[in-house]
């Protein structure tokens, strides 16, 4: 009987485990804990497996380095988090190409570029996930996820933000005249709500995101970008990278269970 193999990404908020049984894959996701041999017995039994029942397991992310590469006889296999990223995104792609850009949006947010059959660090930036959820602690004492999410639809970014028709009285170049000039440039005003902050909070990391991958992609030649990781989560965010890189004519495909693309780039 063919043994499971485990794709494992130790992240830094949440771990992530593909189990790939046959044909079958299923996902789960857990807080992270200490990367060690006892935490990583416990995840396998959380979901119902025993370690005779393994053939392989595939890790990266976090500090994956500190497992050994054997654990009851079961090979550890190390995976550098780039070429996860790479081959995760690609294998969950509607789209296969040779080239492409992938953007890992999880707690922070990596670039990884595919060209030549190479798996490239193509720039990044410490905004993502984790920024929305710590800014808006700050700011409105919510961290939830859901919560800053609808939050933000309800809300209005040009209302914190100084907008180029605010400084400049028009457009710049090729960036509509609403493109945000100062993020957070209004914070003085005395009517902005919940939403309305959130909604800034959530523009601010996707201009961050789109500029860092925008670059990484013209200076490269590239123009296709898959997209990966929970940070895509937040409507708002997504509909602003959608946007901004069809105006800049750059295609783009928001992956489907993007969020476990990484510990899928590890079987």
């Amino acid at each position: 009987m063919s043994k499971i193999s485990l794709g494992i990404d130790f992240g830094i908020t949440n771990t992530d485990l593909v189990i790939a049984d046959h044909n079958q894959i299923s996902y789960f996701s857990c807080p992270s804990k200490e990367v060690t041999i006892q935490n990583l017995k416990e995840l396998i039994k959380e979901n119902q497996l025993n370690l005779d029942e393994i053939e392989t397991i595939g890790v990266t992310g976090g500090r994956h380095n500190d497992l050994p590469d054997l654990v009851n006889d079961v090979p550890i296999t190390h995976f550098n988090e780039l070429d996860a990223i790479g081959r995760g995104a690609q294998s969950l792609s509607k789209n296969k190409m040779e080239n492409f850009l992938v953007i890992s949006a999880g707690s922070g947010t990596a670039c990884v570029l595919k060209k030549d059959n190479q798996f490239i660090h193509a720039g990044g930036t410490g905004l993502g996930g984790g920024t929305i959820r710590g800014l808006c602690n700050l700011l409105i004492k919510e961290n939830n996820p859901e919560k800053i999410n609808a939050l933000s639809l309800k809300g209005d970014y040009k209302k914190v933000d100084l907008i180029l028709k605010d400084v400049v009285s028009g457009p710049i170049g090729n960036l509509p005249e609403e493109t945000s000039a100062v993020n957070f440039g209004k914070v003085s005003a005395s009517n902005l709500s919940d939403a309305d902050l959130a909604a800034g909070v959530i523009n601010m990391v996707a201009q961050t995101i789109l500029k860092t991958a925008a670059t990484a992609a013209i200076v490269s030649g590239i123009s296709n970008i898959l997209i990966i990781g929970r940070t895509p989560k937040y409507d708002l965010l997504t509909k602003i990278l959608k946007e901004s890189f069809d105006h800049l004519n750059l295609e783009t495909e928001f992956i489907e269970n993007g969020e476990y693309a990484i510990c899928l780039g590890t079987l």
